[in-house]
Order: C-alpha cells, then structure tokens, then sequence
C-alpha cells in the first residue's frame, strides 16, 4: 500500500468511527467541553478573549468558505492550464467541485442538527455534519501543497506552503468552533473526508495517467 492508499485508509476508519459516536451520542462530552472552553464563563454567548479576537474568526472562517476556495482553485487551474499542465488543471478542478458537492451529499446524509449549546456568531444554513468547511479547506488546500510539491523545487519554498496550508486548515476548523456553528466532532469529520477524498482522487489520477499511451 502506498501513502495515499493508507491515508484514505485512516480517514475512512476516522470518519465512520466520529459518525457512528455521534449517533449513539449526539453530543459527546468532549464537544461540550471545548466548545465552551471559547465562550466566558460568566456568560456562554460572550466568547472569550477581546472583542476583535471574534472578528478575525469571521474573517479566518472565509478562508475555508467554498466561494473563496472555488475562486483560489480556479486560480490555480487556470495557471496550471497556462503553463503546459493541463491534467493536474483538470484534476484541481475535479477533485475540488466533486469535494464540494460530495460534502452537501454528506451533510443530507448525516443531518445532524448545528450546536445550539452557545449562540452563533455567524449565519449557517445547512447541517453539521461534517463540517463543509473543515472539508473542503482541507480538500482544496492539500490539491495546492500537491501542486505546489510538484511546481516548485526549492525545499524552503515547499516547506513555506505545507506549513502555511496546515495552519489555515487548522484555523479554519478552530474558527467555526470559536463561532458556535460546529461541534468539534465535526471539524474531524470533515477534516477525515476532505483528505480521504482528495487521496483517492491522487490515486485515481495516477491510475489514469499509467493507463495512457506514451
């Protein structure tokens, strides 16, 4: 088994394990804990720490928002396009949209109610589990370090952009915690599927370019 074949593994496994838990326990202490430990606890709608820390949430959370992340994967098609690799455009732009669209299928599937511990301090209109966002940043962002791998040589610069994507995912899933909107159980989830999707479109795209005639 290769790399991708083990992570798809694992992200299979975690995700069927954090929906079977939340089912058999809809909301599972840990979620309780840490979701309050962002809000005051003289008064849970008030979320801690100064006033400007919950707007830079909400401007982080954009970061993992499918628009902005439609627009950075378009970006990243059309340059690939521009420079003579237009399989690794195409696979950004699939395996991005079906992501997106797989993670509203899932959330359908799911239909787990949003948090309703602590007031949300944004708008939210679908499901939570997963979480869309925690998914498709994931998704979106490791399709660019995957790109950027293969695109840039210099070892700083690659190091520079998997530490810079790892520490936007990361925060984007914080942020709809810190926001109220998602259990913390569904920051995983979505973290598992939008890494398990994006391994097994790499393998897809590596079995269809052996299959192609040189």
């Amino acid at each position: 088994m290769n790399r991708y074949s083990v992570m798809l593994l694992a992200s299979i496994v975690l995700l069927s394990l954090l929906a079977v838990w939340t089912h058999y326990q809809p909301i599972p202490a840990l979620d309780k804990s840490t979701m309050l430990y962002f809000r005051s606890a003289v008064d849970p709608a008030r979320p801690i720490g100064p006033e400007w820390l919950a707007v830079h949430f909400r401007d982080i959370t954009t970061l993992g928002s499918n628009w902005f992340l439609l627009l950075l994967t378009a970006l990243a098609a059309i340059t690939c396009a521009a420079k003579g690799h237009r399989d690794k455009a195409l696979f950004i732009l699939i395996t991005v949209i079906s992501g997106i669209a797989l993670s509203f299928a899932l959330k359908y599937g799911f239909h787990r109610p949003r948090p309703e511990l602590v007031p949300h301090i944004t708008k939210v209109y679908t499901s939570s589990f997963p979480s869309g966002h925690a998914m498709s940043s994931s998704l979106t962002y490791a399709c660019l370090i995957s790109l950027a791998l293969h695109l840039v040589k210099e070892r700083i610069l690659q190091r520079c952009f998997v530490v810079t994507a790892v520490i936007i995912v990361m925060l984007v899933g914080i942020s709809r915690v810190f926001l109220g909107v998602h259990w913390p159980t569904d920051i995983l989830a979505g973290w598992s599927a939008g890494l398990g999707w994006f391994c097994l479109c790499r393998m897809l795209m590596s079995k269809l370019a052996q299959g192609k005639p040189a």
